[in-house]
């Protein structure tokens, strides 16, 4: 089985972090630059796009969601806790690190454009949302402790990138 990634894609580093962090076997192939013309991504799916996953039965998974969902099987359920009210906090917890990831992500793109072509009102909002996103995450932090699982690995992903 191999994950597609690039270093640099927040979204792709939750994938790579839990397969780091849960021991599944599973090959990493670092697939940069996604630009290049004969990047392999584009033979396997049609979006070429990071993360994605091809599992050893020949299926190609792309989408993050999905593809830590698939890993959760393989892990015997470790990302993600079978209680269910535990489950909900740690999925509530993935969310907002989630919001932020891509708050910072739109920001990010909004930023290298020309600054003639920038909205500082998008900027703005974005730089308002990962606020509420880092005090959602400081309010919940401490109800899921020291156990890795989704929800923490997804928070240190997105704390990653906003470094």
């Amino acid at each position: 089985m191999k994950l597609f990634y690039t270093p640099n894609s927040p979204y792709a580093r939750r994938t790579v972090l839990a397969v780091r962090e849960f021991d599944l076997p599973v090959e990493l192939v670092d697939v940069s630059p996604l630009a290049a013309p004969d990047n392999i991504l584009r033979d396997l799916g049609p979006g070429g796009k990071v993360p994605a996953l091809q599992t050893d039965e020949g299926a190609f998974i792309c989408e993050t969601l999905l593809i830590l969902n698939y890993l959760d099987g393989l892990s015997g359920a470790r990302l993600y806790p079978g209680n269910a009210e535990m489950r909900a906090v740690v999925m509530q917890v993935e969310g907002i690190a989630a919001l932020l990831m891509d708050s910072l992500f739109v920001r990010s793109h909004e930023n290298r454009r020309d600054s003639s072509e920038q909205s500082p009102s998008l900027i703005e909002k974005e730089t308002e949302r990962a606020a509420q996103c880092y005090d959602a995450l400081e309010d919940v932090v401490e109800r899921f402790g020291r156990v890795m699982h989704m929800g923490s690995i997804s928070t240190v992903a997105a704390l990653g990138y906003a470094d």
